[in-house]
């Protein structure tokens, strides 16, 4: 059983931030219009205790998808973008739940130095391991182009 402040209304950035700590056969609920999705909207995990038992999304929410999707989805973007903000983990799983794909994050250097630079900027990665990271996906830049890449990222990127 779910502790008590994991069985009320959260937002959806907080759910993705720890998809981990829900049962993978819950069911992740959202507001519906996936293209408007964020961080602070209203979320909740439902977690059916039988099957075939029939309870409700709550208030204007909608079943979006099983917690084990959600769990992986999180998982690869975090493989890829250690320390996603909020907002990338929403972004990403909603153009998932559009596009019935994970969208390539590594196809382009300078996607996944804004992404990088992001996570750096919300205190989730280190600007030495974002660093890393680009050289992990673009491993035939030599080090003074990747700095440069994620140098251009940073200013993109400032809030």
């Amino acid at each position: 059983m779910l502790p008590p402040e994991e069985r009320r209304l959260q937002t959806l950035g907080r759910l993705l931030a720890s998809p981990e700590s829900f049962p993978p056969t819950a069911w992740l609920c959202a507001p519906p219009d996936v293209h408007r999705w964020q961080p602070a909207m209203p979320a909740a995990v439902l977690v059916v205790a039988a099957a075939g038992q029939a309870v409700p999304a709550p208030p204007g929410l909608v079943r979006t998808l099983f917690m084990d999707e959600v769990q992986l989805v999180m998982e690869r973007l975090l493989t890829q973008v250690p320390g996603a903000p909020d907002w990338l983990r929403v972004d990403i799983l909603a153009r998932y739940k559009t596009n019935h794909e994970f969208p390539a994050l590594t196809g382009h250097p300078d996607t996944l130095a804004d992404y990088l630079a992001e996570a750096v900027h919300a205190g989730g990665l280190s600007a030495p391991g974002a660093l890393a990271q680009l050289l992990k996906y673009f491993s035939h830049f030599t080090r003074d182009a990747a700095e440069r890449i994620m140098a251009q990222a940073y200013r993109r990127t400032q809030k």
